[in-house]
C-alpha cells in the first residue's frame, strides 16, 4: 500500500511538476505579450496624441489664417471707404470754387477766347449753360461772325460745346467734361498705388 501511496505522489509530483512548468510558460508568455501589447498601445497612443495636436495645430492655423485674412478685409475695406469720402470731399470743393468762378469777369473772358480759339465755327452751334446765356453776344463777337449759341441743359459747370452737325462731331470743352475726366484720373492713381502696395 505504501508502494502504491509512493506511486501516486510520484504521480502527483510528476503532473504538478508539468503543470508548474506549463503554468510557468503561459505566465512567462503573456508577461512578454503584454510587454508587446502596452508598448504597442502606448506607440498607438502617442501617435493617435499627435494627430489630434496636429488637427488641433492645422485647425488654430487655420482659424487664424481666416482671422488675419477678414481683418486684412475689413482694413482695406475702410481704406477704401475713407477714400471715396476723401474723394467726394475734395470733387464737392472744386464743384463749389468752379460755381464760385462761374459769372466772374475772368470767366466770361476766358470763355469767350476758349470760343474764340475753336477752329471750323461756320455752320457749327456753340452750347452754353443756360446760366451763361447772358454771354451770348459776347462769345459772338469774340468769335468775329455770326455763330449759333444755344442752350444746353447737359452743361451744368459750365464751359461749351461745339456741335457740327454736318460733320457729325461734338468737341466737349466744358468743366463737365475736365470735371469727370480730372476724378476718374484721380481714382485711376488712387488705384495704382493700392495696387503697389502703399495705401
Amino acid at each position: 500500500m505504501d508502494q502504491e501511496k509512493d506511486k501516486l505522489n510520484r504521480f502527483i509530483e510528476a503532473v504538478n511538476s508539468v503543470t508548474d512548468k506549463q503554468v510557468q510558460d503561459i505566465l512567462d508568455d503573456a508577461r512578454s505579450q503584454s510587454g508587446s501589447i502596452i508598448a504597442a498601445a502606448e506607440r498607438s497612443a502617442a501617435e493617435a496624441k499627435q494627430r489630434r495636436v496636429d488637427d488641433n495645430s492645422k485647425m488654430i492655423s487655420g482659424k487664424y489664417i481666416r482671422m488675419v485674412s477678414k481683418a486684412e478685409l475689413d482694413m482695406k475695406k475702410q481704406v477704401l471707404i475713407a477714400r471715396e469720402e476723401l474723394t467726394h470731399e475734395l470733387f464737392d470743393k472744386v464743384r463749389e470754387r468752379l460755381a464760385a468762378y462761374r459769372g466772374t469777369e475772368e470767366d466770361a473772358k476766358r470763355l469767350c477766347a476758349a470760343c474764340a480759339s475753336e477752329n471750323d465755327l461756320e455752320n457749327a452751334q456753340i452750347c452754353l449753360a443756360p446760366e451763361d446765356m447772358h454771354l451770348k453776344d459776347k462769345i459772338i463777337a469774340a468769335v468775329g461772325h455770326d455763330v449759333d449759341v444755344a442752350a444746353d441743359d447737359s452743361v451744368k459747370l459750365g464751359g461749351f460745346l461745339v456741335l457740327r452737325r454736318e460733320q457729325g462731331t461734338v468737341t466737349d470743352r466744358t468743366f463737365d467734361c475736365a470735371f469727370r475726366e480730372q476724378q476718374s484720373l484721380f481714382a485711376s492713381r488712387n488705384l495704382m498705388t493700392r495696387e503697389g502696395g502703399s495705401i
